[in-house]
């Protein structure tokens, strides 16, 4: 992981199935861009969960005390 001025950037490694290929060239997109469409609407809707963002509030406390 590195820092791109804010913003830290990870390089993540993901198969693809056939039926997300077949989509993304449906829709005239890249499937590198699909793929980020769909991660970030997961997130839009898990983050509108209580659950979900407890459970990010926790990981991110223990990110801060591992970094201090």
């Amino acid at each position: 992981m590195r820092f791109l001025g804010d913003f830290l950037v990870m390089q993540v490694s993901i198969v693809v199935s056939d039926r997300i290929i077949r989509e993304a060239q449906d829709r005239n997109t890249a499937i590198d861009e699909f793929v980020e469409m769909l991660i970030d609407k997961g997130l839009e809707t898990l983050s509108q969960r209580p659950v979900f963002n407890s459970a990010i509030e926790r990981i991110r406390a223990l990110h801060a005390t591992e970094m201090k």
